[in-house]
């Protein structure tokens, strides 16, 4: 997760009220404490990879379709029916991971892809030693600009499974 090209949301799980006041009242170990920290990193990358299949965004809202002439592209190339959005070989998807921050109760959770950040926040692309990018599909364009598919972060109903995931931990923990 060092790789700063990616793109990541940190999460601190003292932002949910209900797990505050689950570990307001657990005193666990360091070892246990790193335990329940990355099973909960593990819990939010699933979520996180779930996304790519529903192509919805942690507020709900639906990714902006694929443009006309990129579907077109895709469906002469065969590519169109057997993948989502954002789902080529699965490379970003599958470089989804989580990273437990060392002394804090939080989980970093992002993708190392270099190019994460330009799918989850949108970007406007132009050439740097070139008068134009080659796009295929379209040829050679001045600029490129992709639309913000966010696939980071923590939906309500992801909260609500983290919550479940703490109380079950810490239930199990105090046996």
């Amino acid at each position: 997760m060092a790789d700063t090209q990616g793109a990541s949301v940190s999460f601190d799980l003292k932002e949910i009220d209900a797990v505050q006041k689950l570990l307001a009242k657990a005193a666990l170990s360091s070892t246990d404490r790193a335990r329940l920290l990355r099973g909960i990193g593990l819990e939010i990358e699933e979520q996180t990879k779930e996304r790519f299949e529903t192509q919805k965004s942690p507020d709900g809202d639906s990714w902006k379709a694929l443009a006309q002439q990129t579907a077109a592209y895709y469906a002469s190339k065969g590519l169109l029916g057997a993948r989502s959005i954002l789902v080529g070989e699965g490379a970003l998807r599958d470089s989804i991971a989580s990273e437990v921050q060392g002394g804090a109760w939080s989980v970093l959770v992002g993708a190392t892809m270099e190019y994460a950040a330009v799918h989850q926040f949108g970007a406007e692309i132009t050439p740097k030693n070139a008068t134009a990018l080659f796009v295929p599909g379209y040829g050679m364009l001045k600029k490129v600009t992709i639309p913000a598919r966010p696939y980071l972060g923590v939906s309500p109903d992801d909260t609500k499974a983290i919550e479940s995931a703490v109380a079950a931990f810490l239930a199990g923990n105090s046996t």
